[in-house]
């Protein structure tokens, strides 16, 4: 039988990939959208392989440890996988990941770039990529820490780590917080947007800040865009679901 191969997912990838490792990823992949455990149909849905493709695939992801079946025929991860995401985590240098992310920012926005973490009681700029203009948001370096507030960054912080509220409900349905003129520092603004890892915690807040006078309605609408963009980007490489960027409208 000559299966047909229509679909995104059905065709190989690039040039000097091999089709059928790709749609066998594919199908890990998909446990990646929120959903623990997934039938044939979901599968299907998700991934856009045929069932008679995904059954045949799942007979070596099965027999590998990296997919099980249960009881009512719906699959899960397997245990393989857990042994190779415990092998990323301790390679894993999150510079390496963010100080592209920064630089790509900054080649966007024009504006400086930074990821926050949170430490406790306080909010620490972890990364940092100074924008290009001579005049720039050049009063804050890496290392400084400031207390847990009401400024853009520590909602963000505050609300993608559960705090409860009508303010954290709003941070957490727009997703990206403005903040024109800055609480914190006078003369600057900044626009914010969090990133997120395994389990969907918080790993850091992504910031584009620099002169208030620049952060025009269309300068900004640009910035939340780029924010969201490699805020998507990052979070998936931490091992975060995107899905929270995917409603964003700007």
């Amino acid at each position: 039988m000559v299966e047909e191969t229509s679909t995104r997912s059905q065709q190989p990838g690039a040039e000097g990939g091999v089709a059928a490792l790709e749609r066998g990823l594919a199908i890990l992949d998909a446990f990646t959208h929120g959903r623990a455990v997934l039938s044939l149909v979901e599968l299907a849905a998700i991934t856009g392989l045929y069932k008679s493709t995904i059954l045949r695939l799942a007979v070596s992801l099965l027999r590998l440890g990296y997919l099980q079946r249960q009881d009512d025929g719906r699959y899960r991860l397997g245990a393989s996988v857990f042994p190779l995401g415990r092998i990323y985590q301790s390679s894993y240098n999150l510079r390496d990941s963010v100080v592209p992310v920064l630089r790509s920012l900054v080649a966007r926005t024009g504006e400086t770039a930074s990821l926050y973490v949170r430490d406790g009681d306080s909010e620490v700029c972890l990364h940092r990529a100074p924008s290009p203009n001579p005049v720039r948001d050049a009063g804050l370096a890496e290392g400084d820490r400031f207390p847990i507030d009401d400024s853009a960054c520590s909602l963000v912080l505050s609300a993608f780590a559960g705090a409860a509220g009508e303010v954290y409900d709003d941070v957490r349905r727009d997703v990206v917080v403005v903040a024109c003129p800055s609480r914190r520092v006078p003369g600057v603004a900044a626009v914010v947007c969090p990133v997120l890892g395994m389990d969907q915690k918080p790993v850091g807040a992504l910031i584009l800040s620099g002169p208030e006078s620049r952060f025009t309605d269309a300068a900004v609408a640009e910035m939340k865009r780029g924010l969201v963009d490699e805020a998507s980007t990052l979070t998936r490489q931490l091992g975060g679901n995107p899905g929270i960027f995917a409603g964003f409208s700007g």
